[in-house]
């Protein structure tokens, strides 16, 4: 097995945050971003340049095409430790990317309806369903010990020359929110409960336990949206964040508080995290947990994450480390449970995401049926959302969450424009209120709401005084 490369420890004090602001503007970038508020689930940020892209569409597609990409572009290689306390890093060169949520039907081809959701296209946003980017050579930020490597193959790019340190003010262009902030759902609010409704009604007659529906909501920013991201992802410090530039016309922005796959490549350990049950104020806590609606989804995803893992992973190695618990968040409140295993020696990285994609969480139980009648209801195609952002790398570690409280940026025809489209969704079971769910969806765009609303006042500001 050949090295990783190199790994030189730098002298920087800089923060995540102002090395991305001094990101040279003509290199696109590629970010994951720790919150580092939790230092046992995310203790990374990783930066790099966006070099070779390959894309995958799963109509005209196949599984082995994406699962190819997923072994070619982290080739494997020794183990990554860096001589001061034999740190052991995360990332030494792989990839980073995405695989959306319209990847499904390549793993599992009765996942989706004839005239469904997927086969319906927007001419607004059409994105791949997979979007991957070789990374030779990248930055690794450790949050718990406040320390930057340059990781990588030494003859690639420097990644370090990619940072103007001299200046760390930030993206000098702003950004503004077009139509006063506007954010709306593309369907009705009664279309969305009328889902539910329907939703309700399969549960009851035994198609099945829970279905995560979900809905679209758009709304138009214009300017840098490497500023927009910054602000946002200052404003979240999410756990799992992300800042894609996959290409000239599309940019993928993520505040994920869930955790999908986890692999340690020196143990084989892997853990997933399914979220549900979601309250807005941290004064709900309590009734929270003690609902016993949302206790219910949460087993129903903890038991279907435990036989999705127990097809790759050594029979008995299968724990639910943590039943149910509590996680803040940013604008929410999250019910969490823990579920962990250990990857058998004939299966790798491409086996376990073919065994667990797309997310329990975000499909239902029973799985397929669930996902069938999220296509015959959803009004559009989910796109990223629902997918799994993340990466692989060299050393056999891989870190993938699920891609939810994440916003599709798509160049306009105008230009400095961007469409911004995100989705929000809820577990139904069967004694899930419409209303209820509505107001659930909305809590879950707080995040982009707090963001547009700050511009848009800007935004009426500055044409007051102009």
């Amino acid at each position: 097995m050949a090295p990783c490369g190199s790994i030189r420890e730098l002298d920087w004090t800089f923060s995540p945050q102002q090395v991305m602001a001094s990101w040279r503007r003509d290199i696109p970038l590629l970010a994951l971003v720790s919150g580092g508020q939790s230092p046992i689930f995310d203790q990374w940020t990783i930066l790099a340049p966006r070099l070779e892209v390959a894309s995958v569409n799963a109509q005209n597609g196949r599984a082995a095409d994406l699962l190819d990409l997923v072994r070619e572009f982290a080739p494997p290689c020794a183990g990554a430790f860096v001589d001061s306390g034999r740190l052991r890093l995360p990332f030494v060169g792989g990839w980073i990317g995405f695989a959306g949520y319209g990847c499904a039907p390549l793993f599992e081809p009765r996942a989706h309806i004839k005239d469904g959701a997927h086969g319906r296209q927007d001419p607004v946003s059409m994105w791949p369903d997979a979007m991957l980017c070789r990374v030779p050579r990248a930055l690794v930020y450790s949050h718990a010990l406040a320390r930057w490597f340059d990781v990588g193959d030494p003859d690639a790019d420097d990644v370090v020359a990619m940072v103007n340190t001299d200046s760390q003010d930030g993206p000098q262009d702003e950004w503004y929110a077009l139509d006063n902030g506007r954010f709306e759902p593309r369907s009705t609010t009664q279309n969305f409960q009328r889902m539910v409704s329907r939703t309700v009604d399969y549960v009851r007659a035994g198609d099945i336990f829970q279905a995560n529906i979900t809905q679209p909501f758009r709304a138009r920013i214009a300017g840098n949206i490497r500023a927009f991201a910054l602000d946002a992802l200052e404003r979240t410090s999410p756990r799992y964040g992300a800042y894609l530039e996959l290409d000239d016309d599309r940019t993928l922005l993520s505040f994920s508080p869930e955790l999908f796959l986890a692999l340690d490549g020196e143990s084989r350990r892997v853990i997933t995290r399914p979220m549900k049950g979601t309250r807005a104020d941290p004064e709900e806590a309590e009734e929270l947990m003690a609902s016993a609606k949302d206790a219910a989804e949460l087993h129903m995803i903890v038991d279907l994450m435990r036989n999705d893992l127990g097809r790759v992973c050594e029979i008995g190695s299968i724990r639910v480390d943590e039943a149910r618990m509590l996680e803040h968040h940013p604008t929410i409140l999250q019910a969490v449970a823990e579920i962990s295993g250990k990857l058998s020696p004939s299966n790798g990285l491409a086996d376990l995401f073919s065994a667990c994609f797309p997310p329990g969480s975000v499909t239902g139980a029973p799985k397929v049926r669930a996902m069938q009648i999220i296509d015959e209801l959803e009004s559009a195609p989910r796109g990223p959302y629902c997918g799994a952002i993340g990466l692989a790398s060299g050393c056999g570690s891989a870190l993938f969450s699920v891609a939810i409280r994440t916003a599709q940026l798509t160049r306009s025809h105008v230009e400095h424009e961007w469409t911004l489209d995100y989705h929000a969704g809820c577990g139904i079971v069967a004694d899930s209120e419409p209303a209820a769910e509505a107001r659930e969806c909305l809590a879950k765009t707080q995040i982009i709401r707090m963001a547009l609303a700050s511009r848009a006042a800007l935004a009426e500001k500055c044409s007051t005084h102009t």
